[in-house]
């Protein structure tokens, strides 16, 4: 086990709770590592050896480490094991751009073309479930995690509304890319202070948009979607540089 991990483990991770850890929580610490290089490219996970790094059961690791896989941050070995899949920066960049661009010309050609009352009531339960979770005026690990869910529905939302299986096809090849997928919202490094300010911003940009979508205004609803998918850009850099100022 390499002085990373063990330094994760002096942290707290080690010593196995009364309350369970929830899975979201415990999925957005396994990025975290990845993302610290705690768990550095190339090394082995297994079920017994990340739920006694963790201080978890092996139950929800089970499930973690096949979806972890599917999302690009693990890369399957052998039977039953895993290694850290090896990317770099740019690449994560790189697709985070892209995603940008199609997500707006998503937006723009929903706009245009015009939304139906179903997609925008349903974009409508989105901003009402971000706004129910700002109101309190702080985060937790599960407001984070919900907020997550939320997102990952508000894009794919409108990704699905413009009806196009090429586009489809793209973003779905993107969020294999680590931390490019829209549910990926992990802040530990920065704190949920400043977690809850980022986001909050971001939940703004979904208000934006909307009323761009519902006014029919393309190149606004382009701009705003472009300038939005930019906070995840943001987000990566903050956490690098809490972790080099770590």
């Amino acid at each position: 086990m390499g002085k990373k991990a063990v330094e994760v483990i002096d942290k707290g991770f080690a010593e196995p709770s009364n309350k369970p850890m929830q899975n979201g929580s415990l999925e957005n610490t396994v990025k975290e590592m990845i993302l610290r290089e705690d768990l550095a490219p190339g090394e082995r996970l297994t079920e017994a050896g990340l739920a006694e790094l963790l201080g978890v059961s092996r139950t929800p690791v089970r499930s973690l480490l096949p979806m972890l896989a599917a999302q690009g941050f693990l890369e399957p070995v052998g039977k039953r094991g895993y290694v850290v899949a090896k990317f770099g920066e740019k690449e994560i960049f790189d697709a985070l751009d892209l995603r940008a661009m199609l997500e707006g010309w998503a937006a723009r050609k929903l706009a245009e073309e015009g939304a139906s009352e179903e997609v925008l009531a349903k974009l409508d339960e989105c901003l009402a479930e971000g706004d129910r979770l700002f109101d309190k005026g702080s985060f937790s690990l599960d407001d984070e995690n919900r907020y997550g869910s939320m997102n990952e529905r508000f894009h794919r939302l409108v990704i699905e509304a413009c009806t196009s299986p090429i586009l489809t096809t793209f973003m779905e090849r993107l969020e294999h890319v680590p931390f490019v997928a829209p549910s990926v919202i992990v802040f530990d490094q920065i704190g949920l202070r400043k977690a809850f300010e980022m986001l909050h911003r971001a939940h703004g940009f979904h208000h934006a948009i909307v009323d761009a979508i519902r006014d029919r205004d393309g190149a606004r609803a382009e701009f705003l979607f472009r300038e939005h998918a930019n906070h995840q850009r943001v987000s990566m850099f903050a956490r690098r540089k809490a972790s080099a100022s770590a």
